[in-house]
């Protein structure tokens, strides 16, 4: 806090310097002590001082009668400035109506008759300097006090914020958990049921043994490989939860492209699917593990066929920009609303146009968490009846110099 200082102001020199003494002998160095002739005066140094950070005005002692502005008035204009100045007024000559105006616009803390006592001086001055003292000391302690509050107000406000937040998100998750669940035992029941089916009218036949044609075989394995391919995608998630183990080689992009096609052939000649590419054999290798990078591949184009009709047409490219490569899959088929592309890499997401699909929108989740291990980014681009333009990036492999 600043050091306190008390005006002494009276129109009388010799008044002005016993006053000044006496004060100095009982505050110290405490206090520091100033005295003007006249109200101007006054008001000139107590601005000066008010506007110091090293002082502030605890007490004004004023006499009542005085050239210019008489004592109540001074007092007044102190208060306006100042209310928790203090204010004494001393005069022998002050009526009651001047006292009361005094007590009224200045807030008086006390009135000192002429003549006055040291005795009388020094008990009123020092019990008004303690005052201010501790007025200011309680003022200090109730901004500090407001500024917690408001601090705490402000802190338990963002808490309860992010608590309604974390609330909002477990509602989600209980939402996507429920959905899940529907949706995996939706998927995992219909191929159970339809086994479950064959074998109960194999069992009705009356001869024995029984006789199971080929067609009958390869559904019971379509059906069963259905199963292991959703239960192996569970799987995978699980394990992508807790951050894949990247088995890096420097790898050739077009070379792998290649290999997905040929193996990809039946379903892709089955759809009608043709399929364009331009990724130059001279690209820069990338460092990636191949098997999961074939799985990304893999998820993208057979996404593509499931979700639109026989006879679209798939473009791979890839091209190079920074220290990058940018890959991209794009098809001419129905398109994704613009809406639901941010959703699309979330977990369990399936978007509208899933419509063939028996999934359980796994498999773009699992695209964007093998991606990002790999350092890179992923996202689409599209709108209904444009086609959608999946892309992605991998780092370019570096290799280090001898």
């Amino acid at each position: 806090m600043s050091k306190p200082v008390v005006i002494c102001v009276d129109d009388e020199p010799l008044v002005l310097e016993s006053l000044k003494i006496e004060l100095k002998r009982v505050l110290g160095d405490a206090c520091l002590i100033e005295t003007a002739e006249g109200s101007e005066e006054a008001l000139e140094i107590f601005d000066e001082l008010q506007n110091s950070e090293e002082y502030e005005v605890a007490l004004v002692l004023a006499d009542y009668i005085m050239p210019g502005l008489k004592g109540d008035e001074l007092l007044e204009h102190i208060y306006d400035r100042s209310p928790q100045t203090l204010n004494i007024m001393i005069s022998g000559q002050a009526d009651l109506e001047a006292v009361s105006h005094a007590l009224r616009s200045a807030r008086l803390y006390r009135y000192i008759s002429k003549p006055w006592t040291p005795e009388d001086i020094n008990l009123t001055i020092v019990e008004a300097v303690q005052r201010y003292l501790q007025d200011r000391k309680i003022e200090t302690q109730a901004e500090q006090l407001y500024s917690l509050n408001q601090s705490l107000e402000q802190q338990i406000q963002s808490r309860t914020q992010e608590l309604e937040q974390k609330m909002r998100e477990l509602e989600q998750l209980s939402r996507l958990k429920d959905e899940f669940l529907h949706a995996v035992t939706h998927d995992l029941r219909t191929p159970v049921m339809g086994s479950l089916l064959v074998f109960r009218r194999l069992q009705n036949q009356a001869c024995d043994p029984i006789e199971l044609s080929r067609t009958m075989i390869d559904r019971i394995i379509e059906s069963n490989q259905r199963q292991l391919k959703l239960l192996d995608s569970l799987l995978a998630v699980q394990l992508s939860e807790h951050g894949f183990t990247l088995s890096g080689e420097p790898l050739d992009l077009a070379k792998l492209v290649h290999e997905i096609e040929l193996d990809l052939e039946p379903i892709l000649s089955e759809n009608q699917v043709t399929i364009e590419h331009s990724i130059p054999s001279e690209l820069p290798l990338i460092k990636a593990d191949a098997f999961q990078l074939r799985r990304v591949f893999e998820n993208l184009i057979t996404n593509a066929i499931k979700h639109n009709p026989p006879g679209i047409t798939l473009n791979i490219c890839a091209t190079v920009e920074d220290q990058f490569l940018i890959c991209k899959v794009e098809d001419n088929g129905i398109g994704i609303p613009e809406q639901e592309c941010e959703r699309m890499f979330e977990r369990y997401q399936q978007g509208s146009r899933a419509r063939r699909s028996l999934g359980v929108g796994l498999g773009l989740y699992l695209c964007r968490q093998i991606i990002q291990a790999h350092g890179g980014q992923i996202g689409v681009i599209s709108a209904l009846n444009q086609g959608a333009k999946f892309w992605f990036t991998l780092p370019i492999y570096e290799t280090s110099s001898t």
